[in-house]
């Protein structure tokens, strides 16, 4: 299991606002060079209107964490609208051509087709048990704890042994689970 906060995340700047790398796979990958399987982030959008990037051969998973997004794909088949609130998730390809309208902070899941990710977001209650086998879970509010070790959003959690672990939430938390 490794546990990935704040000192480990990779914030760059883009012409909307800003974008932290959450985790990439194989670590080694660039998200410039398209080497990567599958990339975690989280990017804050503060613009109104702002074209995506575009991702050719991957697919692409969206939740709004704050605010809600509108999109507009061009898709070989036409215009396809998509309009998602906070906590709602987006599935749609990296091939498109994509425009988003709003403000909004939100959370990022690009990988290659081969795998069939379940999204999912879970709000926990203080005290709640939580048993973790899922690839990767991103804690976006709230804390966790582990055998006494006490871990503060935001912090990504990956399950790097394929094992179970159990975390017990120490204060109200929200979480999105990524099972790959």
């Amino acid at each position: 299991m490794k546990i990935l906060t704040t000192t480990h995340f990779s914030v760059s700047t883009w012409a909307g606002g800003k974008t932290t790398q959450l985790y990439i796979s194989p670590e080694d990958a660039s998200l410039g060079e398209r080497n990567f399987d599958w990339r975690i982030s989280s990017a804050i959008v503060e613009i109104e209107e702002s074209e995506f990037s575009m991702f050719e051969g991957y697919e692409r998973i969206l939740i709004p964490l704050k605010g809600s997004l509108e999109m507009e794909h061009e898709t070989e088949n036409g215009l396809i609208n998509q309009r998602v609130n906070e906590f709602e998730l987006a599935r749609f390809s990296g091939n498109w051509k994509t425009r988003g309208k709003g403000k909004l902070i939100d959370f990022n899941l690009i990988f290659k087709p081969e795998y069939a990710p379940k999204v999912s977001v879970k709000n926990l209650e203080t005290n709640d048990f939580l048993p973790v086998t899922e690839t990767a879970i991103y804690l976006y509010q709230g804390m966790l704890e582990k055998n006494h070790e006490k871990i503060e959003a935001p912090a990504l959690i990956l399950n790097d042994q394929n094992t179970t672990f159990d975390f017990l939430a120490v204060k109200p938390s929200k979480i999105i689970s990524i099972q790959l």
